[in-house]
């Protein structure tokens, strides 16, 4: 089991194509290829339309890649924040809420306190929050925005985001890779369009247009 045919099990968890496979692990679709013929080779999996799946109760691969991907994030985590917590994780990198300041390699702040990076200071809470990244350099304002999100997906936090995507001149289509990437393509339908129609959305997780525009003018931010 190499690191790449562990990564190909963790993202298994239903049928796919070489190419979606690919796309959420990140990886060339020759490297996801190669590692599917090997476990087609093997007989634990199948295609049908095109698309991989396991065969019998190979299944549980799927699972075993999963439960080590967690058991090393809980590892890292545990090793500079022993009260620490796992509140979103993929196969290489994870988001936790943590008690006390993280200064370690790969740990990168996110949440209410990134957002001063952006000239937008809130009142924080006891709580820190970070990335668990090999890949990163920073965070960026599209990820701090779903960071946000996972955090807490309740009114208040969304007009921050808000207040963040009309202050800062995010990219769309990464805003939309990176709310794919974890599973929040309705809330960025909901954000923009909020912001496009002056607030015209049913949502009761987002505030009164009124009441968003006061919040803006507190912190200076003039909504698109």
């Amino acid at each position: 089991m190499t690191g790449k045919a562990l990564e190909v099990l963790y993202y298994l968890d239903q049928p796919q194509t070489v190419s979606e496979i690919a796309d959420r692990s990140d990886n060339y679709r020759n490297t996801v290829n190669r590692v599917l013929k090997r476990f087609r080779d093997r007989g634990l999996v199948g295609t049908a339309d095109s698309r991989y799946d396991f065969n019998a109760d190979f299944d549980r691969l799927h699972e075993f890649a999963r439960e080590l991907a967690h058991h090393l994030h809980r590892h890292r985590l545990e090793a500079v924040a022993p009260k620490g917590t796992i509140l979103w994780e993929d196969y290489d990198e994870f988001l936790a809420q943590a008690e006390t300041e993280i200064d370690a390699a790969a740990f990168h702040e996110t949440g209410l306190a990134r957002f001063a990076a952006f000239d937008l200071q809130f009142l924080l809470t006891g709580h820190r929050y970070y990335v668990y990244s090999e890949e990163l350099d920073a965070v960026s304002p599209a990820e701090l925005c779903w960071h946000t999100l996972l955090i807490d997906n309740g009114s208040r936090y969304r007009s921050y985001c808000l207040l963040l995507l009309s202050h800062v001149d995010v990219d769309e289509a990464d805003l939309r890779e990176q709310a794919a990437k974890y599973g929040l393509e309705d809330d960025i339908d909901a954000l923009l369009r909020y912001l496009e129609t002056h607030g015209k959305v049913d949502d009761d997780r987002l505030s009164e247009w009124n009441a968003f525009q006061e919040l803006a003018a507190d912190y200076e931010v003039r909504p698109f």
